[in-house]
């Protein structure tokens, strides 16, 4: 969408389908309802798709495993997509190789595709749950916006682990997010693979950056929350001023502000945060990754 179509897209927002499972403003609780962190104010639907169409590029942040998150996805590129302000979808769950196999294969062809053979054609990687993101993948097919892949091949990931060379961050990012992958590992970590571990996930946060910079707005990047936290992911490395939406779990009872990530600056860790319900997890993932560095 072009910026000077962007007060007739705010026009629109009066026909604007309600944000799903949304709170009432007269709500105390936190569930179900968008913060803008920038402006300490909750934000109703209206309010909500009026900044997102006006952004040159959006970075939606989840917990892989939530349902909620997946579904919200959807809702959202529903909705700009219904305002004619959806420049296209980049996914952390494709790379640029997979993407290379189906470009310029028309979207309406891709997506009229049988299950089977439309993830045979994406060369969809076991490690993202196709019962998750197909429907999102079909969304953008189907719409006929252009679907990207933002991640590395694993080829390349791999040798940034192995080389274990520090990337260029400055320190306190670099900080936040050693933490994060030793937290993400579970303390599992060998501290000897933590360099490459970083350079990894910035050489992905770049990949991203770039996967969006060539798509007109705006543009909807879908990737992990740590990636599209405003102060040590994607946007630090983009050329445009994206805006950081986090889907943020918040437990029954949990006082919204101790959900948040602490930033490592002055601004907060997303500009937008939108409190869901914890995903059903029915087993500690931690245990399962103990289990298998026990293993010989």
């Amino acid at each position: 969408m072009q910026r000077r179509d962007c007060l007739r897209a705010l026009a629109l927002l009066a026909l604007s389908t309600a944000m799903p499972g949304l709170a009432t403003a007269g709500q105390e609780a936190a569930m179900h309802r968008v913060r803008d962190l920038r402006r300490d104010t909750w934000l109703t639907s209206d309010a909500l798709l009026a900044e997102l169409v006006c952004a040159p590029a959006v970075i939606v942040g989840e917990r892989h495993d939530n349902f909620h998150h997946h579904r919200l996805e959807r809702w959202l590129i529903a909705q700009l997509a219904a305002r004619g302000g959806l420049g296209g979808v980049v996914l952390e769950m494709l790379d640029r190789e997979q993407q290379a196999l189906f470009e310029g294969v028309p979207g309406v062809l891709l997506a009229g595709l049988p299950e089977p053979e439309l993830r045979g054609l994406l060369d969809w990687q076991q490690g993202w749950d196709w019962a998750a993101y197909g429907p999102l993948v079909r969304q953008a097919l189907q719409l006929g916006v252009p679907l990207r892949g933002g991640n590395l091949p694993r080829e390349a990931v791999h040798s940034l682990v192995m080389a274990n060379q520090a990337p260029s961050l400055p320190e306190r990012a670099a900080r936040a997010q050693r933490q994060a992958i030793v937290e993400g590992h579970c303390g599992l970590l060998p501290e000897t693979m933590l360099e490459g571990m970083l350079a990894a996930q910035v050489a992905r946060d770049h990949a991203m950056a770039a996967a969006l910079a060539l798509l007109p707005a705006t543009a909807v990047l879908v990737c992990g929350s740590a990636h599209a936290r405003r102060d040590i992911g994607v946007a630090l490395h983009a050329k445009s001023a994206p805006l950081s939406l986090g889907l943020v779990e918040l437990a029954p009872g949990q006082d919204w502000p101790s959900a948040l990530p602490e930033s490592v600056d002055e601004g907060p860790p997303f500009d937008l945060v939108w409190f869901t319900p914890p995903a059903i997890r029915h087993e500690d993932p931690c245990a399962a990754l103990r289990q298998r560095v026990a293993s010989p």
